[in-house]
Order: C-alpha cells, then sequence, then structure tokens
C-alpha cells in the first residue's frame, strides 16, 4: 500500500480502528523509562504504567498527568507513593502536597538516605514545620531594585490570601477593593519596614490598625503619587460607592489577615525562612506540605507557597542557557482541588514543561476540577498529556472518556456491522481496585488498561521515616506604624516610593515642590 493509500484508509469511517494498546505499545513509546526498583539509581521516573514492583515502567518525558479518582480509590498508594520513590531514586526535586502527612512518613528516609535536603512545611502540628517567610523574597528582591518581580510575588500573596472569599463569590466587586487596599497596605509597609520586621504579624497588624479611610488618608498624604501603593489607595478612597459602604472593604481586609490574627505560632513560623526556593532546581529537594484536610483554613497558604515558588523558579530557569532548571522538579499535588485555586494555573502548566518542571495532580473528578477553575479546567486537561482514571459515579466524566476511548466494530449473526463503545460508562465503573486496575490515556497511543501494584509490593529499601522537628520558634520583631509615619512627616525617613516616581529617594510637599535635601536612611 502506497503511503497516499495508507493515510486515506487509516482514516475511514467505521474501520475497526478503535483498539487497546497492548503493553508493548506502552513499552515501546518514545517517552517511557524502564525502572528497576532493586538498583541504586533510576534513569528517570514519572507515573508507573507498567509495573510489578520491581521492574516499572513509567513517562520519563517533561508532560503532565491527571490523575482522576473518587475517594478510597488508592490515588496516593498506586500512583503518589511510588511516583515519590522513583523521583527520590532519579535524584528530581520534588514538591508534594501532603494532607495526612503519610508521604512524609513514607518516603522521607529514603529522600535522607539519597542525599536529598529534606524540607517539611506543616501547617498541621507548626511546632514540627521548617520556616517559610512568604514576605521576604519579594522585600529582598524590592530592596535589590527588582521592584516589577517583588510587586508581582506581592500581587500574587494578596490573591492568595483573598482566593478563599473569591471562589464562588456572586459578587466579586468588594472583594477585588479588599484586594487592591491590602496590596496597598503590603507594598507601603514593604517600603518602610526593615529586614527583621518583615513578617506576617506585622503586615497583620498594619492592615487591622490602617484599614480605615483615617488611616488612609494618613498614609497617601505622605506617599509619592504615581506610584503603585498611590494608585491602589486611591482606588479604594475615591471610589464613591466604596467609600460609602467602606465596611465591605474593611471586612474582605480583615477575613484576609484573621487567620494570622489569630495564630501566634503560625505568625512564628511564617517570620523567617530557613530555607531558600532558589535553591530548588539547583540541587536535589524534598518539601512536603502538610495540611489538614478536614478543614480548609490555611490551604490558601499551600496556593501561595506553590505560586511563589514557581514564579521564583521560572525567573531561575531563564537564568540558565538552555532555559531549564539543573535539577527536574516535580509538582506532586495530591487533593489538588481541596486548594484555593492557584492564580494563572492554566499559563502555569504550558510554561512548566520546557522549563524541566512537570506538574501532577490528583482529583476526584472532573466536576470538582471545573468547580474550582471555570472554564480554565478544561485548558488544565488539555495540557496533560497523560490522563488516568481509576473510578467515578460522575456521570459526565465517564460518558467523556468512553467516548475517547471510542468505538468497536462486530458482526451479528445476520452478517450485520455494528458498533459499541470500545468499553461503556457502566464498565468503567467496574475497574477492579483489588486488583489495581486503570485506565490510562498515555500521549497518543490507544488507551491502556493497566494493573498496579499497592506501594507496599514496591521493593524500595525500607529506611526509617525522618524524625518530625520541633525547633525552636523564632521571636517576632515588632512594627510600628505610628512610628514610621511621624518620622515621614518629620523629614526623618525619604518620601516612601520616592525612587520609584523620581529615580531617587525624595522630600516631597504635598503643594508640588520637590525637597533638594535627599536623606539616606
Amino acid at each position: 500500500m502506497n503511503k497516499e493509500s495508507y493515510k486515506f484508509e487509516r482514516y475511514i469511517p467505521n474501520n475497526n480502528k478503535s483498539r487497546w494498546a497492548d503493553p508493548n505499545d506502552m513499552k515501546n513509546s518514545a517517552s517511557v523509562a524502564h525502572i528497576n526498583i532493586e538498583a541504586d539509581d533510576c534513569p528517570g521516573s514519572g507515573i508507573p504504567i507498567i509495573s510489578n514492583g520491581c521492574n516499572v515502567y513509567v513517562d520519563n518525558s517533561d508532560t503532565h498527568a491527571l490523575i482522576i479518582g473518587a475517594t478510597g480509590s488508592k490515588k496516593t498508594r498506586l500512583f503518589v507513593m511510588p511516583q515519590i520513590g522513583m523521583h527520590i531514586m532519579a535524584g528530581e526535586s520534588f514538591i508534594a502536597t501532603d494532607p495526612k502527612g503519610e508521604l512524609h512518613q513514607r518516603t522521607s528516609g529514603l529522600a535522607v538516605a539519597k542525599g536529598y535536603k529534606t524540607i517539611v512545611l506543616n501547617f498541621r502540628e507548626l511546632c514540627q514545620s521548617d520556616f517559610w517567610n512568604p514576605l521576604k523574597l519579594p522585600y529582598d528582591l524590592y530592596h535589590n531594585g527588582k521592584t516589577e518581580e517583588a510587586i508581582s510575588l506581592m500581587n500574587d500573596f494578596i490573591a492568595a490570601l483573598a482566593a478563599p472569599q473569591r471562589q464562588g463569590a456572586k459578587d466579586p466587586y468588594f472583594i477585588e477593593l479588599s484586594a487592591s487596599l491590602a496590596l496597598a497596605n503590603l507594598l507601603f509597609f514593604c517600603e518602610t519596614a526593615a529586614p527583621d520586621e518583615m513578617n506576617i504579624f506585622n503586615f497583620a497588624n498594619f492592615c487591622a490598625t490602617k484599614s480605615t479611610p483615617e488611616g488612609i488618608e494618613e498614609i497617601s498624604r505622605y506617599l509619592a503619587d504615581d506610584s503603585v501603593a498611590a494608585i491602589n489607595y486611591k482606588g479604594v478612597l475615591t471610589n464613591k460607592d466604596a467609600r460609602s459602604t467602606f465596611g465591605n472593604v474593611a471586612a474582605g481586609v480583615s477575613n484576609m489577615i484573621n487567620p494570622f490574627i489569630v495564630r501566634k505560632t503560625l505568625c512564628q513560623v511564617l517570620s523567617q525562612s530557613s530555607f531558600d526556593v532558589r535553591d530548588i532546581g539547583k540541587t536535589k529537594t524534598a518539601i512536603y506540605i502538610i495540611v489538614p484536610d478536614e478543614k480548609t483554613t490555611l490551604h490558601f497558604l499551600v496556593t501561595a507557597f506553590i505560586k511563589q515558588t514557581y514564579e521564583v523558579l521560572i525567573n531561575e530557569a531563564q537564568q540558565q542557557e538552555n532555559n531549564k532548571l539543573p535539577v527536574r522538579l516535580n509538582w506532586v499535588l495530591d487533593e489538588f482541588c481541596n486548594i484555593p485555586a492557584i492564580p494563572d494555573m492554566p499559563s502555569m502548566i504550558s510554561a512548566a514543561r520546557s522549563r524541566n518542571m512537570r506538574f501532577y495532580m490528583m482529583a476526584q473528578g472532573m466536576f470538582q476540577l471545573k468547580c474550582k477553575y471555570g472554564g480554565e479546567a478544561d485548558t488544565i486537561k488539555g495540557n496533560c498529556d497523560n490522563w488516568v482514571f481509576l473510578t467515578s459515579r460522575e456521570y459526565n466524566l465517564l460518558q467523556e472518556i468512553s467516548d475517547l476511548c471510542g468505538e468497536t466494530f462486530y458482526n451479528d449473526p445476520d452478517g450485520k456491522t455494528n458498533s459499541r463503545p470500545l468499553i461503556s460508562t457502566s464498565e468503567l465503573q467496574q475497574l477492579r481496585k483489588d486488583r489495581g486496575e486503570a485506565l490510562i490515556f498515555h500521549g497518543r497511543n490507544p488507551p491502556f488498561v493497566t494493573e498496579l501494584p499497592d506501594i507496599d509490593e514496591y521493593k524500595f529499601k525500607a529506611h526509617q521515616p525522618v524524625k518530625a522537628k520541633e525547633p525552636l520558634l523564632p521571636q517576632i520583631t515588632r512594627y510600628n506604624a505610628d512610628n514610621v509615619i511621624a518620622d515621614i512627616k518629620n523629614k526623618k525617613r525619604p518620601l516612601p516610593f520616592s525612587i520609584e516616581v523620581f529615580g531617587h529617594k525624595s522630600f516631597y510637599d504635598k503643594d508640588g515642590t520637590e525637597k533638594n535635601n535627599i536623606f539616606d536612611w
């Protein structure tokens, strides 16, 4: 058959081409690597496609994966735990959300044995957590002249604080004004705080005391015009509707900072950083984010950490000759849809692939994904070359997967050709949990039903889990906003944001006259 004939024949309707992939299709796929778990190291890592607990075939390409299964479908034991073990054996970094702490319990010993820097952000047991100050990196960038990058990170952090209120809000108007006010407060705080004062406790207290019309007017009186902070403050105060119903705006800010106001230990954990996120793409690092799954109060911190780390590491990758991180980073996001929506997630997935970063997202169903990400859910799905299905009662999802598998054709006793789904919606619900059955769409291969072993059947070398740390919680250095404003008023400090507007630190009268006596504080 010549090339043109083959091309024509291949796409004739009802040509009986829909079929299941066989194991050799998967093993011979260009992106699939063979791994021996009992070896000292692995040539790659990824989601297991074929496995007997010792010899495993994984997708080692820079593609993302969406793993779908209702609660109790063994997503963690069939996929998450084995692939983290393989990430470690391959010397790749990973950031894993770990709602119950079981990923840390199961894999941290292996990570330490393989020479990993192991970090635990434990929002369940705060006294056993490493420290992460979400404001430190923006502060350092801001005061090193990288103001645009710093403001972008601060804006992302405020977006994470506002995310729980945005979710499901019928009228986001006042939420957006609250976010603008919080960002203006954070910019002023970043501009005027000393390095050891730049922490979440001081920011929360600043918002609590100065998020009033009087407080905003007092601060605005001493800001350089046309600065980002001044524009955000003006947006709140000059808006007639917002001014008359300012209580709604203040309530929004109060909701954002409330988790910090009532939790001193949380503020201590977030007042310093015991690691540098920029190192994650340079040296093999294991980060476990333990956050309660039974309540969502602190889930926004997971979103904030993921977003900030991603943005920083994209910049780190851009500084490399090949625009890739030296060490591959895997985002293993268990219970992906239980954390607030990550801003710009579709573009993050698109850009990550070429920067040596991969996302693995575990979800209970497509409805949950669409509730969280709305219209962006389809883009997220479309950017995942690997789909894994375990079980669901969600009819639209079952129908979609059945349709994607295609149809098969057969002749009835009368010789008439009939068609039926390759797998029906009812058959999809009968995949055997006890045998580890999962349906996988891998790249451009036909659908494949695999049987995967439980994590207990894998031959990873046994290691004791890393014992929980109980570090001495840092003391918080206090910031006094009234003293700062008094110093600016008395010209003991330069005009805030004068560098942003004028290019140098200045004193500035409200009549528009710039003073010449520049004070370098």
